[in-house]
């Protein structure tokens, strides 16, 4: 390598701002990647792909204006630019790549254009600073870990064609209060809003089917949940470790509480199982240490093995006419149990359903 080129690419590698020219059409992978003295790009017309990695760890990065033209921001098109405080989206971007906006720090808020389907996945992970996200009507999928650990943002409002929320979304966004869902939204994935301790209420609209598992597990401020009528199945751990978690309105559609789902909700005081709940899952509500009343409804078979168990303050529970069998443990360790209403006179009962309740 000669002297000369060596002093050419130190020349390059200090440049502070770039303005792309409109007859370059792409950009190659990684071709402006470790600039460290770059602050700012702006794309003119022409350019359609932003490619991957093009701008990795270009660290002193602080503004981008994407141009009118671009349609895809590929993977890791802006990875770890951790000064990046501005992004302005063009109006005919359709995808933003895995990992593009990843790690950009410093990145305060981000307007996700209308042509925009998807977002993949963990496209804006670790955005720490990032409060604001808008999304465009367009936005149909927000995929794994899109905004995980985003601890700076407080309120999302998802577009009216957002159909699937993916597995941890929004996972450990600490400073999250509230969340609003389009009326497209029909599955919330695993871990979804796990660790999300500054949530506190909860509407899941009518049109959410399914709640899968851990999906709002250890929201600590959460206080109160009202299930829309087209929920079907709560998860495994969907809401267990929500320990504010005061009052849950169980919307009419649902028939299935899974394994674990309200898990040491220490809490809450009162359940009421609607009548078109079917099944209630393994430790459903074991824990649960200051419920002190469950109705269940008449459509529920079986209460399953610890669903009740080590609830401490419980004192009444009343039993559905269809009620046919009592697991082992479902209320064990109930020590202030006193009051049980039965109207099923052939109703099997495990002889530890009720091992450590001092009433029996």
């Amino acid at each position: 390598m000669t002297h000369s080129e060596i002093t050419l690419n130190d020349f390059i590698t200090s440049l502070t701002s770039i303005t792309i020219g409109p007859n370059v059409k792409k950009l190659r992978p990684h071709a402006f990647s470790n600039w460290t003295s770059l602050k700012s790009v702006t794309f003119g017309p022409g350019i359609e792909t932003i490619d991957f990695g093009v701008f990795w760890g270009c660290e002193s990065l602080e503004e981008v204006l994407i141009g009118p033209d671009v349609k895809k921001i590929d993977d890791y098109a802006f990875y770890n630019c951790i000064s990046l405080k501005s992004v302005i989206m063009g109006p005919n971007v359709e995808i933003i790549g895995k990992y593009a906006f990843h790690n950009c720090s410093s990145l305060k808020s981000i307007i996700i254009g209308p042509k925009v389907e998807i977002i993949d996945h963990a496209a804006f992970g670790k955005c720490a600073s990032l409060s604001s996200v808008t999304f465009g009507d367009n936005v149909q999928k927000i995929d794994f870990s899109a905004f995980v650990e985003c601890t700076s943002l407080s309120s999302v409002t998802f577009g009216p064609n957002v159909k699937t929320i993916c597995s941890n979304a929004f996972q450990g966004c600490i400073s999250l209060e509230s969340v609003t869902f389009g009326p497209s939204v029909k599955i919330i994935g695993h871990s979804t809003f796990r660790g999300c301790t500054s949530l506190s209420s909860l509407t899941l609209e009518s049109n959410i089917e399914k709640i899968n598992g851990f999906a709002f597990y250890d929201c600590k401020s959460l206080k109160s949940v009202t299930f829309g009528s087209s929920v079907k199945t709560i998860d495994s751990h969907a809401f267990a470790n929500c320990t504010a978690l005061q009052n849950v309105i169980f919307g009419s559609g649902v028939k299935i509480i899974r394994s674990n789902a309200f898990e040491n909700c220490t809490s809450l005081k009162s359940i009421t199982i609607g009548h078109n709940i079917e099944e209630i899952g393994v430790y459903a509500f074991s824990g649960c240490i200051s419920l002190e009343s469950v109705t269940i409804g008449h459509n529920v078979r079986i209460i399953d093995c610890y669903a009740f168990s080590n609830c401490a303050s419980l004192e009444s529970v009343t039993f559905g006419s269809n009620v046919k069998k009592i697991e082992r443990y479902a209320f064990g360790n109930c020590t202030s149990l006193k009051n049980i209403i039965n109207r099923n006179k052939d109703l099997e009962i495990h002889p530890n359903a009720f091992v450590g309740c001092k009433f029996f």
